[in-house]
């Protein structure tokens, strides 16, 4: 990332109220990690791991948590700019924030290629983008934006300045809150998996859907992920909870508040997940479990009984994150333990 002209490490102090160590009039033009940084570039190490790169770093400058111990201080590095926060991190989403481009965005009303039903309701504020479709009885809210080739089927419900970006689509009667970002591809409402054998032996009896997706404030939901609608109620998404790409989230589940799923989860019908759970990249989720609040689930984990409150779990299948490390260290001790068994009197 690049940064304004002739922005110096004082400034950038300023900015995000650290404490200056190093030349104040250092020009800063741009944003990498440490160990790609170049002389005019701000990086930033928030943990001992990438502070241990700091001496063979080229960067000019850092943002540096103030818990972290930086090796290579000496006179060699009077050139060089740190910058102490309280969190690194935090900081340098203080900067990304200040200085990111403005995502490109349509124009308020609606584009001329845009088909929108007599019935709907749009906001005079909202922006509706190229070759979007907007079904009968569907609203749109205030400073809502439809980016381009979205599709709201009919009777649904896109809340105040939320963003739908390309090819997104909320089927019928699907309610999304407000502040809500739904990135490229992301399905809402599509139908869950059911069927049933038919009487005959022949092929599958669809069972039909009737429910609806509701996604509440400040949810943000990653490119290509699927939502399935309700069997009969609704399939519901916490406020403030993050879905990454290419989730795929079954019929009547219920994520609660400020949850964070990694790509490529998935959970099977009716499962149930408390407020605060965090969830790995891979995992999997059998239907009709709960997850209690503030779990943490680990990547590539496959979930079969229900998990308390506050537990950390790991493994396929999975289980308390202790247990599954007792259980893989054995698993890797067995070849040395039959090696030894055969070699005992007896042994084959």
């Amino acid at each position: 990332m690049t940064l304004p002209p002739d922005l110096t490490s004082a400034q950038i102090a300023a900015l995000v109220g650290g404490d200056l160590e190093g030349p104040g009039d250092l020009a800063v033009r741009g944003l990498e990690a440490v160990d790609r940084a170049g002389e005019s570039d701000l990086t930033f190490i928030a943990s001992a791991e990438w502070a241990a790169a700091w001496p063979e770093s080229r960067a000019g400058a850092a943002l540096v948590s103030r818990h972290v111990e930086l090796p290579g201080i000496n006179g060699s590095d009077r050139h060089r700019a740190v910058i102490r926060v309280d969190d690194a991190d935090q900081a340098m989403i203080a900067i990304l924030d200040r200085f990111a481009p403005a995502p490109e965005s349509p124009p308020v009303g609606v584009h001329p290629s845009a088909v929108v039903d007599p019935s709907a309701v749009i906001d005079p504020s909202a922006a509706i983008g190229p070759q979007c479709c907007v079904a009968a009885g569907c609203r749109v809210a205030a400073n809502a934006i439809l980016v381009a080739g979205v599709r709201l089927y009919r009777d649904s419900v896109v809340g105040e300045a939320s963003v739908l970006h390309a090819s997104v689509t909320v089927r019928e009667r699907c309610e999304i809150g407000r502040r809500v970002i739904l990135h490229c591809g992301v399905a809402v409402g599509t139908d869950g998996f059911g069927y049933r054998p038919a009487p005959d032996g022949r092929g599958m009896l669809k069972i039909p859907h009737l429910g609806n997706v509701v996604i509440e404030d400040d949810v943000e939901i990653g490119a290509n992920t699927c939502i399935d609608r309700g069997k009969f109620g609704a399939t519901v998404i916490g406020a403030g909870s993050k879905i990454d790409n290419l989730c795929q989230i079954a019929h009547n589940c219920r994520i609660g508040r400020g949850c964070a799923i990694s790509g490529l989860v998935g959970l099977a019908g009716s499962v149930t997940i408390g407020d605060g759970t965090r969830i790995g990249g891979g995992a999997g989720i059998a239907d009709h479990l709960t997850i209690g609040r503030g779990v943490s689930i680990a990547a590539k984990s496959g979930v079969m009984n229900d998990i308390p409150d506050g537990e950390v779990w790991a493994g396929y299948p999975a289980q308390e994150r202790t247990q599954a490390m007792r259980e893989a260290i054995a698993v890797r001790k067995l070849p040395d333990l039959v090696k030894k068994l055969r070699q005992q009197p007896g042994g084959s």
